[in-house]
């Protein structure tokens, strides 16, 4: 039997067709059983090992769990990986059973992962994404809070559907940004390819997009427009993009991706608006200095409080 075609079955990738071959070859002699199951004991080893690195190094991973999870940063990596329970393999039922991970992204950094249907999500700083490691075969569910990207695998059989505090988004096969921190009443859904359906079952609202097409909540309504600012998806990139933003929105985006509170008693500063691309790996205080060389201000911050105040 390839070892490619067991590493994948393994990493629950495998079709029903190729799962039919890994049984008939465990069946017809009792050394094929041993040896997959010695192959996933390796592979239990080898996430153990890798997710012990996370916890340790200061300094950049790549992480290749069978290609499975690629991790990039724009700067140091401290992954936290809430409840990660990996793949239970029951030979009996011979299926693998299915069980959830939860990723949360620390401040200032992004992550990008590969589902186990091929679906390629990018998730932004102050992120929590759940996610199982196989789907069922009636449909294809992951939740978040905060911003992701997804580029998912078309399925016609089975819909992907995205999670959040507030509002769905329903998909075959598509390319689109959510944004949707639970924290804040910020919504919004922005479509790069196909079509995606937004919709609340408890509000019963529904809106369908269409390409270069956003959706965000205005007095509890959903409200559909182009997409005027496509900068904003540079996150995945590493560059926060601010196109005249008012002041308010601007420090509640700083207060989510560096997860710091940020207070503003400049009355003046508060009505200004402002435009700038910024390194995320530079920090909020690089982003606060270069505004004041276009505006009068000075601020302190307060290191114990995790607090920044705007004079």
């Amino acid at each position: 039997m390839e070892q490619d075609l067991i590493k994948k079955y393994i990493a629950g990738w495998a079709s029903e067709d190729e799962k039919d071959r890994i049984m008939a070859w465990v069946k017809n002699d009792p050394k094929n059983r041993d040896e997959l199951m010695a192959m996933r004991k390796l592979y239990d080893v080898t996430l153990w090992q890798q997710s012990d690195v996370i916890g340790h190094q200061k300094k950049t991973v790549r992480l290749n769990l069978l290609s499975l999870v690629r991790i990039a940063s724009v700067a140091a990596v401290f992954l936290l990986l809430a409840g990660m329970s990996w793949y239970i393999f029951d030979l009996k039922q011979q299926v693998p059973v299915m069980a959830m991970q939860t990723i949360s992204v620390p401040p200032g950094q992004r992550v990008e992962l590969t589902l186990a249907d091929g679906t390629n999500v990018w998730l932004n700083a102050g992120t929590t994404f759940t996610f199982p490691n196989v789907f069922s075969s009636e449909h294809r569910e992951v939740e978040l809070n905060g911003e992701g990207y997804f580029t998912v695998s078309r399925d016609e059989k089975k819909p992907f559907i995205v999670k959040t505090s507030t509002y769905n988004v329903r998909v075959l096969g598509t390319e689109f940004n959510v944004m949707a921190y639970a924290k804040t009443p910020m919504f919004e859904v922005s479509l790069l390819k196909g079509s995606v359906e937004v919709y609340s079952d408890v509000k019963q609202q529904k809106v369908l997009l269409e390409p270069n097409m956003q959706v965000h909540v205005e007095n509890d309504y959903l409200v559909k427009r182009p997409i005027s600012q496509f900068n904003n998806l540079l996150w995945r990139e590493g560059v926060i993009c601010f196109e005249d933003e008012p002041v308010d929105r601007m420090i509640e985006k700083l207060e989510l991706y560096f997860d710091t509170q940020i207070i503003v008693e400049n009355e003046a500063f508060k009505k200004r608006r402002y435009t700038g691309k910024f390194q995320a790996k530079k920090g909020v205080e690089h982003i606060l200095n270069v505004f004041q060389l276009k505006d009068r201000f000075v601020y302190e911050k307060d290191e114990e409080k995790n607090l920044i105040i705007i004079k």
